[in-house]
């Protein structure tokens, strides 16, 4: 790595004659031992391994990686056992002075040791600070020599520089290097600070002391760090400073007037703005230039571009090798000319080159944020992906200036600002709030500057301007913009159905206003204009196929929300979807179809259809030839597959989703208001605990209602709600069950889809019959059963959620081998059922015919309550040595969840055996 923002750190480690002291805490690695005000504290090993890891590198990210290598270093452990033990360690120290704990978790990275360490000498009485050390370069700097020399030079010259650019310009990397060589001239007194890992800028001050290795007792930290900077020239590198500018500028200004000989280089995608500020603009590395043809260039002529060096180095580096003929090499140029000579994004694509071949992939770079993922697993997240990069800097945007960029997505090519002025003004914005917009976008480098003789125009990168495209796509002002014209829109439809108007122009209606009632959450209005649409008298109009499955699968998304369970409503607008889509050749549409036509087969748990829709699906997809329908493929089956019982086929199919190049960040999917990612994650997280891993089920499913809830998409979030919901009932886990079935009945209730909110009351029963049974709110089984929402597929999960849920319907559908995923548990429950009127010959066969089902799926929960329960009986019969044999080694397969109401409900069971 070289020319990307990415850095590996290392630190110091104790030596054995020394202790660490933080707080009233001493930690004493020679000893193994850990005192709080000089007495003992019992620790286990684990967990002292763990604090010394961290306190050996205070204020560092400590990846979760390096922590298990150090816990477990000759064991392969899940990550949920380094959480357990992180827990039970900040349980174990004590809050600080300051009240805040002494490890915090730094979200997709690792760990952190927040509090300030100082060394002790076992043989002397004065600490010695710890100083974090520089970060390490992996990879040589390309193209960047003279840009290195000349920040070497006016470091030396300038107090304050900050080196600006895009997101990916290689900024930080540029800033360690100039570090690295800057240790001689400042007498090693170098002190480096990434700030990308502070969300709180009340926390600056503390980390700068920390990076210091200073201790920060005193209200203002700074004040005491003073003493130790006006004792000699020191160099301050502020890393990553965007997100926190204003407060970065403050605290630079207060050391350079209260200091001397502290000299501060930073790096910003903006300036800081600071008095005294010199600012550096990075440039992208160089390409060919656009005017001259790669064909009219000579290949030596080519192969100098620093943008192209860069590319091959990298490639070479991943595959081992790279030989590129002419043609191959103009190749390369293409892409390095799409992506704007920004060295993240040449970096990513270079990771690619192994799997598409150049030139497959500079004919992919149409949708670069799809193809340029899966960075180095050491780099910061927001450098794993060309769109986490600019996440990274258009979440640092106004509302207003997040408006006006997206609009400007608009222009191909460089734009006057009379142009950009009159595209993104609005009724809610005025053209003096778009200039000043665009003044902070050229701030924030996410719009370039063009000199053109003695004009200025403005560009956008293409990449910049491919994410301003992507952001458009959904509109936030849109909805507080035209929203209010929601009547409009109904008086339009009324008038095309109701009032003699025209009829076609009323369908099209019907099928364009789809995006607004949806984002206004009005699906059940939505639903009664598109059965009016449908139903309108066109015997006089030509017919419009087209337009007639559009209205179809648009009405059978919304029955698929706000319809009752088995809605034959929904099965038939489906069936006619997919039934004009088969009779054209577009096979785009026939997938739509197709999708529809499967979602209402898994809405009517009728997962055998589901999986034949699934490998209906799968054929139209290998005429396509093209891998995003692969990946869509690969999510519907992993669904259909789960639901039919085939759990390590499902499993497959999410491996290879995991694993594609392609994969990439949560996408909606707009026909069925599902984001298809979290669809696949939840089922996942099911089979994960179907296959004995209960924490990493939980962990997933509570994941993806958080996603969900900042995409703020209601029909995810109710989705996730129910997983989530399901998973927390099945471990026994009262708080987190109640808590999830409550939220569920409010977000179907607040969204305006009752079926869902059936779902949240149900799952509410369920868990009261567990956890309350003599509650006054408990509903019984039989109010339940005769809502309109009760269906198949809810007679299914209940009874996995409280065997006393057990339905007629849902003992027949297991006796029919139509339960799929839970035919075991059924049986088990009707087992459980025969055994309470004491028919013990029966429910033994069912007992027997549950554990054999549960084994030929490889779904270790369901074998465990099958075992439990075989168990149970035999334990009656007074054979405890066959209750012993069966159970015992069910319950060893368990690596996790010991905690959980099944395995404690096992343990328990087997030491009566």
């Amino acid at each position: 790595m070289a020319e990307s923002d990415q850095t590996t750190y290392s630190g110091p480690s104790a030596s054995a004659d020394t202790a660490l002291l933080f707080g009233d805490f001493r930690l004493v690695p020679s000893e193994r031992a850990l005192f709080h005000r000089e007495q003992p504290v019992r620790i286990s090993g684990r967990a002292f391994d763990l604090l010394l890891a961290l306190a050996e590198r205070p204020g560092e990210i400590v990846s979760k990686t390096e922590l298990m290598a150090r816990a477990w270093p000759r064991t392969f452990v899940e990550e949920s056992n380094l959480r357990v033990h992180i827990a039970t360690l900040r349980k174990l120290l004590s809050p600080g002075a300051d009240g805040k704990p002494y490890v915090e978790n730094v979200v997709g990275r690792g760990y952190s040791f927040v509090a300030p360490v100082a060394r002790a000498s076992r043989g002397h009485s004065a600490p010695a600070p710890s100083v974090p050390r520089l970060p390490v370069l992996n990879n040589r700097l390309i193209g960047r020599d003279d840009v290195l020399n000349e920040l070497v030079e006016q470091v030396s010259l300038r107090r304050l520089l900050t080196i600006v650019g895009t997101g990916g310009m290689g900024k930080t990397a540029l800033a360690v290097a100039a570090a690295h060589q800057l240790m001689a001239p400042f007498s090693e007194r170098v002190h480096f600070l990434d700030l990308s890992a502070i969300g709180d800028a009340c926390r600056l001050p503390t980390a700068l002391a920390l990076a210091l290795g200073l201790p920060t007792v005193s209200a203002d930290p700074v004040s005491g760090m003073l003493d130790y900077l006006r004792q000699g020239a020191t160099l301050i590198v502020f890393d990553n400073c965007e997100h926190i500018v204003d407060q970065v500028a403050e605290l630079a200004g207060r050391l350079l007037r209260e200091t001397l000989g502290v000299h501060i280089l930073a790096t910003s995608r903006e300036a800081l703005r600071a008095d005294g500020e010199w600012v550096y603009r990075l440039a992208p590395l160089a390409v060919p230039p656009s005017s001259i043809g790669p064909s009219l260039l000579p290949t030596d002529a080519l192969a100098s571009f620093s943008a192209v060096q860069l590319f091959v180095e990298r490639a070479s580096a991943c595959i081992g090798g790279l030989a590129l003929g002419t043609d191959g090499l103009r190749a390369v140029v293409e892409i390095c000319r799409r992506l704007d000579g920004i060295p993240l994004a040449i970096e990513l694509a270079a990771g690619r080159a192994g799997f598409f071949g150049v030139h497959g992939l500079a004919e992919r770079l149409a949708d670069s944020f799809a193809v340029l993922t899966n960075g180095s697993r050491t780099a910061l997240p927001r450098h794993q992906t060309l769109r986490a990069t600019l996440d990274w800097s258009h979440a640092t945007l106004s509302a207003l200036d997040r408006a006006v960029f997206r609009r400007l997505g608009l222009f191909r090519t460089s734009f006057t600002l009379a142009c950009a002025v009159e595209v993104a003004h609005c009724p809610l914005y005025a053209r003096t709030d778009v200039e000043d917009a665009l003044s902070n976008l050229i701030a924030k480098s996410l719009l370039t500057t063009v000199p053109e003789g003695d004009q200025v125009s403005y560009r956008l990168l293409e990449t910049t301007r491919a994410y301003a495209q992507r952001e458009r796509a959904v509109p936030r002002e849109w909805l507080a913009q035209y929203g209010r014209y929601l009547e409009h829109v109904g008086g339009s439809l009324d008038w095309a159905f109701d009032l003699g108007g025209d009829v076609r122009l009323g369908q099209r209606l019907c099928v364009l206003s789809a995006p607004l009632w949806d984002q206004l959450s009005l699906l059940n209005e939505y639903g009664a204009r598109l059965e009016k649409a449908l139903k309108a008298d066109i015997s006089h109009l030509p017919p419009d196929p087209a337009l007639e499955l559009e209205l179809n699968l648009a009405l059978g998304v919304t029955l698929a929300h706000t319809g009752v369970a088995g809605d034959p409503r929904r099965q038939a607008v489906f069936a006619r979807a997919l039934e004009l889509a088969m009779q054209g050749e577009d096979r785009e549409v026939r997938l739509r179809a197709l999708y529809g036509s499967f979602t209402d087969a898994t809405c009517r748990a009728d997962y055998r259809a589901a999986l034949a829709l699934g490998e209906c699906y799968g054929m139209e997809c290998a005429y396509l030839g093209s891998e995003r329908a692969a990946m869509n493929h690969a999510s519907l089956m992993a669904r259909a597959q789960f639901y039919h019982g085939a759990l390590d086929e499902a499993r497959d199919q999410i491996e290879f989703l995991s694993n594609h190049p392609l994969n990439t960040h949560c996408e909606p999917v707009p026909e069925f208001q599902l984001v298809s990612c979290l669809a696949t994650r939840t089922v996942l997280s099911r089979i994960l605990w179907l296959q004995g891993f209960p924490q990493r089920a939980m962990q997933l499913a509570c994941d993806s209602v958080n996603e969900a809830t900042q995409l703020n998409h209601d029909v995810s979030m109710c989705f996730t709600l129910q997983h989530a919901c399901t998973i927390a009932g099945w471990n026994g886990d009262k708080e987190a069950s109640v808590y999830y079935a409550r939220l569920l009945q409010q977000q179907g209730r607040r969204s305006g889809m009752p079926q869902w909110e059936f779902w949240g009351r149900a799952m509410y029963a369920a868990h009261l019959g567990v956890f309350d049974p003599d509650h006054p709110q408990r509903e019984s089984m039989a109010a339940l059963s005769r809502s309109p929402y009760f269906g198949a597929w809810q007679a299914d999960v209940l009874t996995t959620l409280n065997q006393d849920m057990l339905t007629p319907r849902a003992i027949a559908r297991a006796q029919a081998h139509h339960a799929g995923w839970c035919e075991a548990e059924v049986m088990r429950a009707w087992g459980e059922s025969l055994l309470r009127v004491g028919a013990e010959d029966r429910a033994e066969d069912l007992f027997q015919r549950a554990l054999e089902q549960a084994r030929s799926q490889n779904a270790l929960a369901w074998e465990l309550r099958a075992a439990m329960s075989l168990a149970r009986l035999w334990l009656s019969q007074e054979r405890a040595d066959e209750a012993g044999a069966l159970l015992r080694p069910v319950l060893e397969r368990y690596t996790e969840g010991h905690n959980t109401a099944d395995l404690r409900a096992a343990a328990a069971l087997l030491l009566r055996c």
